[in-house]
């Protein structure tokens, strides 16, 4: 029912329509296409960074986990102990000779650990050993857990370059401490 003095507007103008298209030009779709691209390329990078570091931490904590354990038995059972270094991707924990090596509590087979094989730390290498003379890629420990090459009580600080991409990562053996960084 209609109200009372109510009296509806009719209109003579009639509505016209728009003649624009709404949508995307052509540039702002390769803009949009451009700054997708930037960022994947920044994240992607990123990524591939944080890998790499992890790779290469993951290998410079085991091998100190292994250096450890070799300091550990010779303190423990008062005999020599130590790693020998088979460049570029080998250790293996001895007992007294490097000819004897221990075996590994966790696998029970020998305490050899090779980079290569295993498939989380493939392509990391161990780029340098130095612990007394150059030609030696051996580090030992008395039973008191102090380091040598081997023979004879390091003189200077001991130390393992590990690389990967392009990345390094060190670790230090303290001379007449044995102190592992």
């Amino acid at each position: 029912m209609p109200r009372r003095g109510f009296i509806p507007l009719q209109s003579n103008v009639k509505r016209q329509r728009s003649n624009f298209v709404t949508g995307f030009t052509f540039i702002e779709l390769i803009m949009v296409i451009l700054i997708i691209a930037i960022l994947s390329t920044v994240i992607i990078t990123d990524i591939i960074n944080s890998t790499s570091l992890a790779k290469l931490e993951g290998a410079r904590w085991k091998l100190k986990s292994g250096l450890s354990y070799a300091q550990s038995l010779a303190v423990t059972q008062q005999v020599n102990h130590g790693i020998i270094f088979t460049p570029p991707n080998i250790y293996s924990v001895y007992k007294q000779t490097t000819g004897n090596i221990v075996n590994n509590p966790l696998t029970g087979s020998t305490f050899t650990v090779d980079y290569s094989a295993d498939s989380y730390l493939i392509g990391v290498i161990i780029s340098s050993t130095s612990f007394g003379s150059p030609t030696t890629n051996t580090v030992g420990f008395d039973s008191n857990g102090a380091p040598s090459d081997g023979t004879n009580p390091l003189a200077i600080d001991g130390s393992v370059t590990l690389s990967y991409a392009g990345r390094t990562a060190a670790i230090t053996v303290t001379k007449n401490t044995g102190k592992i960084n």
